[in-house]
């Protein structure tokens, strides 16, 4: 896995869960170097683990992650289901992010609780930034109404 070190960014905390190395590397340097902490990994257990222990203010999440046997697999969608049923998780927003592009996948994702959906191949590591940015900022608006109704 690879990590930012000590988290410590007001703009917020990201897994990203991506079996393309590239791609991880891109995102950590880009991420990191616009105030984000960063968590990564390709590994379907261990994203479950960071995501519960870690609590990440946002997840992106690829769909298409061979399995260790290197068979092509739809882990993602595992990955989705579990961590919506886990009450430690299930509040954490989840965007997928693959290069699927059916509309099939698309409602899918959306009926298993995914916040929001990113063809990969469309979008610029700035442009999925901001998308971060939007709804991180949303969840926390989100989280500090609940608070305040709690008091």
């Amino acid at each position: 896995m690879k990590s930012t070190g000590v988290m410590k960014s007001d703009k917020g905390r990201i897994l990203l869960v991506e079996d393309e190395q590239a791609l991880r590397d891109i995102y950590h340097d880009f991420l990191l170097s616009n105030g984000y902490d960063f968590l990564s990994t390709a590994n379907i257990g261990e994203a479950m683990h960071v995501t519960e222990f870690e609590q990440p203010d946002l997840v992106l999440l690829d769909i298409i992650i061979p399995k260790p046997e290197n068979t092509m697999a739809e882990q993602g969608w595992e990955y989705l289901e579990a961590v919506k049923k886990n009450p430690k998780t299930k509040n954490i927003p989840i965007v997928v992010f693959t290069n699927l592009d059916t509309h099939r996948d698309r409602v899918k994702s959306k009926k298993m609780g995914a916040i929001a959906y990113i063809f990969k191949r469309d979008c610029t590591p700035r442009e999925t930034m901001e998308a971060i940015a939007k709804i991180i900022k949303k969840d926390r608006e989100r989280k500090k109404k609940l608070k305040n109704k709690k008091k």
